[in-house]
């Protein structure tokens, strides 16, 4: 193969990943404490913006629009899935969100297509408690780690 050939298909290959990088992944800075002690005010995060093989599990950490906002979030519950009557408590503020299951025991189901998210710090948190399930339209990415604060 000529050099110039070879020289060709390196540079597109290189720019072909590149750009595949840039569209896949995402870098965030987490803004707040609601999800301390995980991650913190000021702490960078990588994001993946793909639509991940295997889908979204119940603890993984996702970015979601709210409003104007971008949030840092724990999956606490995927579509379909009920809240006891102990967590649903818990929810009061955000119970018109969700579905009615006539189980005294798991109350409220939570509706196709959404997820419930909390913070780790629910002291401080502002999540589903507050505003309800979020559209999986809404899930921006799934958090793939950060580096240690600095």
């Amino acid at each position: 193969m000529p050099r110039t050939k070879r020289q060709w298909i390196v540079f597109a290959t290189t720019a072909v990943f590149i750009v595949l990088m840039l569209s896949t992944f995402r870098v965030a800075v987490v803004h707040g404490s609601s999800m301390a002690p995980t991650f913190v005010d000021g702490q960078m995060v990588v994001v993946s913006r793909i639509l991940w093989p295997r889908g979204l599990h119940r603890g993984d950490v996702v970015l979601i629009r709210r409003g104007n906002s971008v949030l840092i979030k724990r999956v606490f519950r995927l579509p379909g899935e009920v809240l006891d009557r102990r967590t649903a408590a818990r929810f009061t503020a955000a119970m018109d969100y969700f579905e009615p299951t006539g189980n005294h025991d798991a109350p409220l189901k939570v509706p196709k297509g959404q997820i419930v998210v909390l913070g780790d710090n629910l002291a401080v948190s502002d999540d589903s408690r507050e505003f309800g399930p979020v559209p999986l339209r809404d899930v921006l990415g799934k958090v793939l780690g950060a580096p240690p604060p600095s």
